[in-house]
């Protein structure tokens, strides 16, 4: 409880009316004086259970969305108690609706409820708790002010934008078949290579029966690994070599207070980094829905690497980690690359995602293609994000052997799907 500065202008006067009533003995004094003191009492009894039996719930039907979707939030007052309450003012604390979600109540009856909804329009990509949620009450007279604080599990992931790709240069829909890896495995695989003799700690059930028969001793059924081309993403984040405007961008926005223009579209700042992050996640989805493997590895303040999988579950995995991170990385870029090639399979298709590519970057490209990958570099033009840009169509570069420049203010969907 906290005692403002009224409380103590009204105790100041009871103390001296009380001095005036001890001296003169006038009952209107007296009367006065009980009246004020009464009202002190009555205002602490009353700010004291202003937030008793008081319950605050707060719903969202998604949990996961999209920068520059619509979020939409219910906040729920409920009074348990017998009494009713006077006033009461909610404040949010939360990143993304501090701003927005603060209202006042008035007259919240006996067990009645209050409700109230927020609609957002999502601004920055992120990880979002929501809450906490802090209730501030009183008595009407304003000499005391009560406060409580309601945490809350609920949270929300932001997506990094999401370009819908048809085609991409580098690994088309139906090219699934990469180099033969002739690594030998007894897990079952569409790749056949043969039989040869039983060895203990091989299952049973890869025994080949006829073979078995003919030879007059256990033969085990062997297969060579699964060939299937895999892509792996690989985003540089190191500090230092991205270029944005610098400029407070709010995590949401009032949805009343976007123009009408503005509502169905969502434009990229003009942040390099952000370009980057939405382009590996356009570039996974359209892997991933042609049920292809995809791998990411991103060295940011620590190393993210995931292998190589597919479904829907290895696409949130890539999209939370792309919705948290930021290019404060420490490891250069061609180091990355040294360090993750060796854990890559032959065939695999790279997608290498930086600014720009010097001479040493060259040297590893080449090393790359002589290793049997194919690479394809996505290159952020920062000059472009550092000056006023003039490129109206929105595709103004255009890919060039195996790389694609992408400039500020570019279409990456049909930057991307031209090649």
């Amino acid at each position: 409880m906290r005692i403002n500065n009224r409380f103590y202008v009204i105790a100041l006067i009871s103390i001296v009316l009380f001095i005036f009533w001890i001296i003169f003995f006038d009952e209107l004094l007296l009367s006065l004086w009980i009246e004020l003191l009464l009202v002190i009492i009555f205002s602490w009894v009353t700010s004291n259970n202003s937030l008793k039996d008081i319950q605050v719930n707060r719903f969202s039907r998604k949990k996961i969305l999209e920068i520059g979707k619509t979020f939409d939030e219910r906040l729920e007052i409920k009074n348990n108690s017998k009494i009713p309450k006077f006033w009461l003012e909610i404040q949010d604390h939360s990143e993304l609706l501090a701003k927005i979600s603060s209202r006042v109540i008035t007259g919240l009856g006996t067990n009645k409820i209050s409700l109230f909804s927020s609609t957002v329009v999502l601004n920055k990509r992120g990880f979002y708790f929501l809450g906490p949620t802090e209730l501030i009450s009183g008595d009407p007279f304003g000499l005391f002010t009560c406060s409580k604080i309601f945490q809350h599990k609920n949270s929300l992931i932001v997506y990094p934008k999401i370009s819908k790709l048809h085609r991409f240069p580098l690994l088309p829909a139906d090219k699934t078949g990469g180099a033969a890896l002739r690594l030998q495995t007894t897990h079952t695989t569409p790749q056949a290579a043969g039989v040869r003799e039983y060895f203990p700690g091989d299952p049973l059930n890869r025994v080949h029966w006829p073979m078995t028969v003919k030879r007059d001793k256990l033969m085990v059924k062997e297969f060579d690994d699964d060939t299937q081309s895999s892509v792996w993403i690989l985003l540089d984040a190191q500090r230092g070599k991205y270029a944005r405007q610098d400029e407070i961008i709010e995590p949401a926005i009032d949805r009343n207070y976007v123009s009408i223009r503005k509502t169905n579209q969502f434009l990229l700042p003009k942040d390099s980094f952000e370009y980057a992050v939405s382009i590996a996640a356009s570039i996974t989805k359209y892997f991933l829905e042609r049920n292809l493997t995809v791998g990411f590895a991103c060295a940011s303040e620590s190393a993210y690497i995931l292998p190589p999988e597919k479904g829907h579950r290895q696409l949130n995995k890539i999209f939370e980690r792309l919705a948290t991170i930021k290019d404060k990385g420490s490891l250069p870029f061609e180091q990355l690359i040294e360090k993750q090639v060796k854990n890559i399979s032959k065939g695999s298709a790279l997608i290498l995602i930086t600014t720009y590519l010097d001479q040493p970057n060259e040297i590893i490209m080449e090393m790359l293609h002589r290793k049997g990958f194919q690479v394809l570099s996505v290159i952020l033009e920062n000059n472009t994000f550092q000056s006023i840009n003039n490129n109206p169509d929105g595709i103004r570069n255009k890919p060039s052997g195996s790389t694609i420049r992408i400039s500020y203010g570019d279409d990456l969907e049909k930057v991307l799907f031209a090649g």
